[in-house]
């Protein structure tokens, strides 16, 4: 098997490496090719999903967390510099053996770093009966790509927090529970994160292969497909985001905004508070197009007294209303 190596070592999205197995898969030989890869914190999430209910857009915002979409279904997955992003390509053509034959393989060699490593299910490893690897399988017309996780030191918090939309009331027991149902290798193995990768491309491959500037500048091509609009957010259909919440002294509310390629396309206000005038035009007009940000609403909403428009309201109570964290009361 061949380890696949890049010419540089600069900072790459990651779509880019899936971009990446996508050309190697399309290649018409018998080769078998791995690597291993690592992204900046990223969300990636399903092709048929919608992004604005699974995903916090606004904590990914605030903490710097891109976020993508791939073009295999499935569910969100975090990725951060403490996850190895592992793949094999290959051109076998059973896929249940296939899978078993690589899960098996790196439970082998995680086993061999100290951890009490096993297979469970169709696709995890575990480690203590905690979750150290999700994997995947998909087919190409020409090869197959097994490609999976393996945490080393992942940042659980952001795990949670990116993956859990922002009014979610299980997000702030989402921590601990990740907590017991997932591990990081680092919790037991001594070894370096870069003596287990060295570790699995000794053990997996016998030559090596560095990729082109052509081969670079097609995979690139690839990668500007998952970069339009289009592409993230055309597979959203027109959805609602729903915050509820009470302002002392003032009442409950219940705000809808309809969404639409990820930006604001209308909304709705019900509550028991008492209205001065209707402050529904002028919400809509500040918001709509916006996406759900908390500084993009400060800005929008900074010369406006929602106070004129309903009895005792603080534009900054209903900004919090919106933005604040599930266990905040």
């Amino acid at each position: 098997m061949k380890h696949i190596l890049l010419p540089d070592s600069r900072e790459r999205r990651l779509v880019f490496y899936l971009a990446m197995e996508e050309f190697l898969a399309r290649e018409n030989n018998d080769e078998e090719a791995f690597f291993i890869w690592q992204v900046a914190p990223t969300v990636i999430c399903g092709r048929n999903q919608n992004i604005e209910a699974e995903v916090n857009l606004d904590y990914c915002h605030k903490n710097k967390i891109n976020v993508f979409r791939r073009k295999s279904g499935g569910g969100c997955v975090y990725s951060d510099e403490g996850n190895l992003m592992l793949t094999w390509i290959t051109r076998s053509e059973g896929v249940q053996q296939t899978f078993d034959r690589y899960l098996h393989r790196i439970t082998e060699l995680l086993n061999d770093t100290g951890a009490q490593a096993t297979v469970s299910g169709r696709n995890d490893i575990l480690i203590d009966g905690r979750k150290v690897s999700g994997n995947a399988f998909y087919q190409t017309p020409v090869k197959s790509i097994v490609h999976g996780t393996l945490l080393y030191h992942t940042n659980f918090e952001n795990m949670v927090r990116a993956i859990t939309p922002a009014q979610s009331k299980t997000e702030s027991k989402g921590v601990a529970s990740v907590r017991q149902r997932v591990t990081n290798l680092t919790e037991h193995t001594s070894w370096s994160k870069d003596a287990v990768k060295q570790h699995l491309i000794r053990a997996l491959c016998d030559e090596e292969r560095m990729l082109t500037a052509n081969e670079i500048e097609a995979i690139e091509e690839i990668e500007a497909t998952y970069l339009t609009d289009e592409f993230l957010w055309g597979k959203n259909p027109a959805s609602n985001l729903i915050y509820e919440g009470r302002v002392n002294g003032v009442g409950g509310f219940t705000v809808r905004f309809r969404m639409r390629m990820g930006k604001i396309d209308g909304l709705t206000l019900e509550g028991d508070f008492f209205v001065l005038q209707d402050p529904l035009p002028l919400l809509e007009k500040c918001l709509c197009g916006l996406p759900i940000q908390e500084d993009a609403f400060r800005k929008a909403l900074a010369d406006v007294d929602l106070g004129e428009y309903i009895y005792k309201l603080h534009t900054e109570d209903w900004i919090q209303l919106i933005f604040r964290k599930p266990d905040q009361k």
